[in-house]
């Protein structure tokens, strides 16, 4: 980190949460300091030189604008988090606007407390305040820091993607504002795997307007600009530093196009041994490999397999039929699945994360009285609910979850005691079936291990049983 390197940093937890926010604030806080510390320096030169008649040539030390650090992040809880450790760092007690600070980003109605039983992964994702709408920027002097400053006269800025995007505009609108990420020496995106359950396109937003030349001068001295800046090079000196739980498409593809450092570029991640190894129930578990001729075909192949391969099984029988949850990763997939699933009467109920709550209660009751036959559930919702759905003795996974401690919990479904009015036989037809393919391999590692993704998605045979 400290050789300016770019990092994509795959393995993020609980455990180590705090030390990694520590070491990119120090690393933040050191370089702001050292910066002010040099045109200071520089300042002074030029002052002597002018006194004393004489010419010290450039002193190119500056970018267009002040802001030099971003900091991208999910929710204002992680805010507050950074604000905290920036302070515990920079050792100064005079904090202005502290109080408006606190006041805007801690707020959680009492009503909307978080159920402790819930996993821990997310009792400290959707802790506090979690607005996804918030832009802040903090100005370091030697004697203070100050939150709520101006973005111009910022040194850091801390936003959501969401945020950052509003205040940028799109193309075509009249009022548009991005001049401030010109001079961007370092990118931050922590709890990189939260945001991918946002809008992810907020984010691909923000990169294209980084290191940018600026529409206005905003008082700038052109004189004392770093040659990179003017020759539109600073993408190349710019560090990126992204943290995440585990890797996923979205963050291989930063890596790919954005982590262009002339310093060089590193990706840290694990080997797994697999979220299989937690599921406590003790139902088989079939993996299927649906394969397809390109990565452009897959979406179309694997529906073709769920339409004329696992639905048709489902329906050989009313007991294999009844109670059978379809967790789908994608909405896309989702749509598509309950389109398919309404054109040909299918008794189904649809639970995604625009299902109004009374929707979600109402298909729930449904589903677990046996009234309709399939639950449709999408991982964006199982992300910010996390609900144990009642009433499941068939689950297929269209897809393989993006998150691994998600596979296990939505499998723990068959073994929720209210389930224990099952009889001996529908217990024992209890099931779990999980369609992949080879370019889930990321998803498939997480699931069941490093070593086992990589025969499954090689081997001859394309179906796999677990138990």
């Amino acid at each position: 980190m400290t050789q300016y390197r770019d990092i994509m940093f795959g393995s993020r937890s609980l455990d180590n949460k705090q030390e990694i926010r520590n070491a990119y604030m120090l690393h933040a806080v050191n370089h702001v300091a050292l910066a002010r510390d040099r045109i200071t320096k520089n300042n002074t030169r030029l002052e002597q030189a002018q006194e004393q008649g004489k010419d010290i040539g450039e002193l190119r030390d500056q970018g267009f604008t002040r802001p030099k650090v971003l900091i991208l992040l999910p929710f204002r809880n992680a805010v507050v988090d950074v604000v905290n450790t920036l302070m515990k760092l920079y050792g100064n007690e005079h904090v202005q606007n502290k109080k408006r600070f606190f006041d805007q980003y801690n707020l959680r109605d009492q009503d909307d407390a978080l159920n402790p039983d819930k996993p821990a992964d997310y009792l400290d994702t959707f802790r506090g305040n979690i607005d996804d709408h918030f832009r802040l920027g903090i100005k370091l002097t030697k004697k203070s820091i100050k939150l709520y400053s101006e973005f111009y006269h910022s040194d850091i800025l801390v936003c959501s993607p969401l945020g950052l995007k509003t205040l940028i505009g799109s193309e075509g609108d009249k009022k548009r504002d991005f001049d401030y990420l010109s001079s961007i020496e370092m990118l931050i995106i922590d709890q990189a795997t939260d945001l991918t359950m946002q809008n992810w396109d907020h984010v691909d937003h923000v990169f294209k307007h980084l290191n940018l030349i600026p529409v206005d001068a905003h008082d700038c001295d052109i004189s004392r600009i770093k040659n990179w800046y003017l020759d539109g090079k600073a993408k190349y000196l710019r560090q990126t530093l992204v943290f995440g739980t585990f890797l996923t498409p979205e963050l291989n593809a930063v890596y790919n196009r954005h982590f262009v450092n002339a310093s060089g570029r590193l990706k840290i991640k694990h080997a797994y041994e697999g979220a299989i190894m937690d599921v406590t129930v003790d139902v088989p578990q079939q993996f299927i490999r649906v394969d397809s001729t390109s990565l452009a075909a897959m979406n179309d192949a694997r529906f073709k397999y769920f339409v004329e391969k696992t639905l048709p099984s489902l329906r050989k029988s009313a007991m294999m039929q009844a109670h059978t949850l379809f967790f789908i990763p994608s909405y896309f997939d989702f749509v598509r699945v309950r389109n398919y699933l309404e054109d040909n009467k299918y008794s189904y109920e649809p639970c995604c994360e625009y299902t109004s709550s009374g929707g979600i209660t109402r298909a729930r009751a449904q589903f677990f009285h046996g009234r309709t036959n399939f639950l449709l559930y999408t991982e964006r919702l199982h992300f910010f609910r996390r609900f144990n759905l009642r009433g499941a003795y068939h689950i297929v996974f269209y897809g393989l979850p993006e998150h691994p401690q998600f596979y296990n919990e939505i499998v723990d479904f068959l073994g929720l005691k209210v389930n224990d009015h099952a009889s001996a036989a529908e217990e024992a037809t209890f099931s779990c079936t999980v369609l992949f393919s080879k370019y889930d391999f990321l998803k498939l590692e997480r699931v069941v291990g490093t070593e086992r993704a990589k025969k499954m998605c090689t081997a001859q045979k394309n179906t796999f049983q677990f138990a």
